[in-house]
């Protein structure tokens, strides 16, 4: 085909298969461009223009991604009619996670200390009036278990205390940065329910408080009614008490194996815009007493926080598969410093709110023996209780039971007969109260009067007496009835009692836990045991190599058994083969992955106005930490139990080591890639290891897709999330548990994922440029005074500024100016939030797409490096229009660069001089330093390029 030829609308299939297999697979030699034309025409104007400044030769295709390119599969493609997926090799930076060592903050200097205790804040005091123990924050912690169960202070009460807060100081165009206003914490400890604090002032400043000079800590005030700092002691605290009345049979030992392992999250918002400042960590290893009275320790954490953009470059993600996860930028910013302290004050426990009885503890031994004839514990009972006391037969219980009515056992039965005594109830309501004279002398006046009445009463009394007399009968059916209904399953209850056998595990999120159960047939001829349990949390351990792997991670010694099930059974649940009188060790594995994902509404909370507490929110946070009784039958063939075993499961709360918080688009996926830091600083590695081949992963939500890919020893190990975002402003929160064995025997990593759905409004925009938008705010119900915020000040601003009345189911029009000073992609929030009740209306998130600008000049510059008062340079700069003009003068680099005029006039066709004065830099390099020339309306004339160079 010559370019001279008509050109059709269309490619044939003939010519379209070699087309398309050029473009995909490179070749080892280049290739002609007279091989394959590219069309002329339309079409091929079309394709030209659909990529400009991509197009490269021909030759050039050998330069196309590596594992693109596979000409073993070029070849077998023409011939096999499925499509075989190539190796996947992603080619994006994925986020990288964390360590431990990030949550450990810094100790205070002597300074600080001293300034601290004259500040005024509420001391902390045992219960000797005295101070607790200063812990550092640097010291080793050794957890020794027997210490703290053997303490005699059992009861913990655990302080949390915000002190200060300090912004980093950033140059400001406009003059100094927001140091003042508000900022509120959200954080949840233990099981207790998550904590929203109210608006808290930043008060004085005291830079004694930090050893780092950039930063100016300010001491927390509360706030008073009328907006203004309270008369009360600086700062702000949360007192928890965890008692043994408030904890869980055998939770005591839990609690402080948590604290020598948890990690406390705590969120920094910004108390006027409710905009997120930043997150910290800090472990709450150093709160375990050991011992001691009483500890206290002060920290100085990083608020930090994570940007993350999509770069967008010319080839995203894995090209080969649809759906692939798209490269991601990542900027993590210090955002400020917390003064925090955490105390732990031990106290007695009061004698008078134990229970009288002792109570089941988590029993350790992980192999248990069926109950049943000559080793059982039950000691018999009575019908009505026999259900409620199978439940409980580890305690111990007497042999003798007192008789008692029916309608105090049973409140159906209550609620039945009351309604046939509600007429002779109210005559014994007056008397009840009375004194023993009044009493004496009220019955003395009611025989008097049953003496002297006449015969008219009598047949009154008489119809009454037949009245009470029938009702007295059909309540004495009602509970014949009630007994033959009911004695059947009491009788089976209670002989369920006899071959029950109860075990208590303390479970977490994510963590298994093993337990062998000793299953002996009681009969003289062989049966066919099938294990039934509907609970989907509970497991029946069916692979040897998985059951020996638990018995020496759980240190269980006894024997292993291979194809002990029946695996080519029809029945859904396992069955095994026991002969007369024979003894097996079934496995059982509980791992469940239940978790609280429900979120409180974004803002602080108000002491002034105290909010309706909302009991559907309440039970459904609760669930994921109730407890539960989960029941697994051995049945035989004609589905008759020999015995039963009985799991109450108590849950804990798990440990959290990371937390993620994404700002998504409504309505879409949310597709992210988190790389696992080095195996070597894991907890529960293996010194010196060479590293997994693959990690397994599991998540909370089974709506979110998580998934692991297999990659070689040595090789970085990457998650992938796959989430669905609802509508805005739902905000979704989800765990991911990460292990580095197929059983999932032990989590090594949990992370917390919140991702909050905003509507978008996407942007593009040339840097050093105002593009400008409006949006469109629709009011509410209620009429409110409402304020725009922007998370970007410097590179996003909004109209009004000042707050203004959003009229109810009113439209209100807000202009948006964006002048970003950065190339590439980046995510800018807008809030509008109620002023007088602090509560966010509406939310939008901003998707810039910034393109560098066109260099007209570039410049060289050559400054010393150290202190000194800078360098003072100029630039000249003429109008080339035929009229007078008004120029803006910009930056990208504000601490670098100042103009000695931001604002010049020009003539027409003259020249100006543009003073510039560079500030020193403390490190030698290059830094690009772009000057933007715009006009009135923020449009960009002219960009110069400096490029500094600081030399020693």
């Amino acid at each position: 085909m010559s370019p001279q030829m008509p050109q059709p609308h269309g490619l044939d299939s003939q010519m379209a298969v070699p087309y398309a297999q050029s473009h995909i697979f490179a070749q080892s030699q280049p290739v002609m461009p007279q091989q394959y034309p590219m069309p002329s025409g339309p079409q091929g104007a079309g394709m030209m223009s659909a990529a400009p400044g991509m197009l490269q030769p021909m030759g050039s295709y050998q330069m196309e991604i590596g594992h693109m390119r596979d000409p073993a599969t070029a070849r077998l493609g023409m011939a096999s009619p499925e499509l075989q997926e190539l190796p996947y090799t992603p080619v994006h930076a994925p986020i990288m996670a964390t360590t431990q060592k990030s949550h450990s903050g810094q100790g205070l200097s002597r300074a600080a200390y001293a300034r601290l205790y004259t500040a005024g804040f509420p001391p902390i005091l045992d219960r000797h009036g005295e101070a607790p123990d200063v812990v550092d924050p640097a010291d080793h912690v050794s957890f020794v278990a027997s210490k703290e169960d053997n303490d005699y202070l059992q009861c913990n009460e655990i302080t949390v205390q915000f002190l200060a807060f300090a912004r980093m100081l950033t140059y400001e165009p406009s003059g100094q940065s927001k140091q003042h206003g508000t900022i509120f914490f959200t954080f949840q400890f233990y099981r207790f329910p998550q904590v929203t604090t109210e608006r808290l002032l930043l008060g004085a400043t005291e830079g004694d408080l930090s050893r780092d000079r950039k930063v100016l800590p300010c001491v927390l005030q509360k706030i008073d009614s009328e907006g203004s700092a309270a008369k009360f002691p600086p700062g702000y605290q949360v007192k928890y008490l965890v008692d043994p009345t408030f904890l869980k049979p055998g939770e005591g030992a839990l609690f402080t194996r948590h604290l020598s392992q948890q990690t406390l999250h705590l969120d920094v918002w910004d108390g006027d815009s409710l905009l997120l400042i930043g997150s910290c960590a800090v472990e709450l290893k150093h709160l375990c007493r050991q011992g001691r009275e009483a500890v206290q320790v002060t920290y100085e954490l990083d608020v930090v926080t994570t940007e993350y953009s999509d770069d967008m470059p010319a080839m995203t993600g894995d090209l080969t598969r649809g759906g692939s996860v798209r490269p991601v930028g990542v900027n993590t910013v210090l955002k400020g410093r917390l003064h925090l302290r955490l105390a732990n004050v031990g106290c007695l426990v009061d004698k008078k709110m134990l229970q009288s009885e002792p109570l089941p503890s988590t029993s350790k031994n992980k192999l248990l023996i069926a109950e049943g004839t000559g080793n059982s514990s039950f000691f018999g009972g009575s019908l009505s209780a026999g259900l409620a006391q199978s439940h409980n037969s580890a305690l111990k219980r007497p042999n003798v039971f007192k008789a008692q009515h029916i309608t105090e056992t049973n409140r159906e039965v209550a609620s039945m007969l009351v309604t046939r005594r509600d007429k002779a109830a109210p005559q014994e309501d007056p008397t009840r109260d009375v004194d023993a004279t009044k009493k004496r002398k009220m019955a003395r006046m009611q025989a008097i009067r049953q003496l002297t009445g006449n015969e008219e009463n009598q047949p009154q009394s008489y119809t009454s007496y037949k009245q009470l007399k029938q009702e007295r009968m059909r309540d004495l059916k009602t509970i014949e009835m009630y007994r033959q209904q009911t004695k059947q399953d009491g009788i089976r209850n209670m002989l369920n009692s006899a071959i029950t056998t109860d075990h208590i595990i303390h479970s977490s999120m994510g963590s298994p836990e093993f337990f062998e159960y000793v299953l002996k047939n009681p009969y003289n001829v062989q049966h066919t045991i099938t294990v039934a349990c509907d609970d989907p949390e509970v497991f029946v351990i069916t692979d040897a190599r998985e059951w020996r792997f638990f018995k020496q991670l759980n240190q269980v010694y006894s024997a292993v058994e291979e194809g002990m099930f029946n695996l080519q059974s029809s029945s859904q649940y396992q069955q095994i083969f026991l002969r007369p009188k024979e003894s097996v060790s079934v496995p059982f594995k509980f791992l469940s992955f239940r978790a609280d994902h429900s979120v409180k509404p974004q803002g602080p909370t108000d002491p002034f106005r105290p909010q309706p507490k909302k009991m559907g929110q309440e039970s459904k946070s609760e669930d994921s930490l109730e407890s539960r009784l989960v029941k697994i039958y051995f049945q035989t063939e004609d589905n008759k139990p020999i015995s039963i075993l009985s799991l109450q499961v108590e849950p804990v709360p798990h440990v959290i080591d990371q937390t993620f918080r994404f700002h998504h688009p409504e309505q879409s996926f949310l597709k992210k890639s988190i790389r696992l830091p080095p195996f070597q600083v894991l907890p529960g590695s293996t010194v010196g290891g060479t590293g997994l081949s693959q990690v397994f992963v599991r998540c909370s939500d089974v709506n979110v897709i998580c998934e692991t890919k297999p990659v070689q020893q040595g090789e970085p190990q990457d998650v992938f999330i796959k989430v669905a975002v609802g509508t805005s402003p739902q905000i979704k929160k989800f765990f991911v548990a990460i292990y580095t064995d197929p059983f999932l025997s032990k989590p090594i990593q949990i992370w917390q994922f919140c991702i909050h759905a905003l509507q978008r409004v996407d942007v593009s925009c040339v840097e050093g440029q105002t593009s400008r938008f409006s949006l469109i705010l629709r009011g509410t119900q209620a009429s409110r005074l409402v304020r725009c915020f922007s998370s970007h000040p410097n590179e996003m601003q909004l109209q009004p500024r000042d707050p203004f009345m959003l009229a109810a189911n009113a439209v209100h029009e807000i202009h948006v100016g964006v002048r970003p000073l950065q190339v590439g992609s980046k995510f800018l929030y807008i809030n509008v939030v109620d002023v007088e009740y602090h509560q966010l209306v509406r939310t939008w998130l901003v998707c810039l797409t910034c393109k560098a600008p066109v260099i007209s000049k570039a410049f060289e510059l050559l400054l010393p490096v150290g202190g000194g008062k800078g360098s003072n340079k100029k630039i000249s700069y003429t109008n080339p229009y035929p009229h007078r003009k008004v120029f803006n003068l910009r930056c990208n680099r504000n601490d670098l660069l100042q103009f000695k005029d931001t604002r010049i006039e020009i003539g027409s066709c003259e020249s100006h001089t543009i003073g510039l004065r560079f500030a020193p830099a403390q490190n030698p390099g290059m830094v690009e330093i772009l000057i933007f020339i715009n006009d009135e309306d923020d449009k960009n004339e002219e960009t110069f390029c400096v490029k500094a160079i600081y030399t020693m």
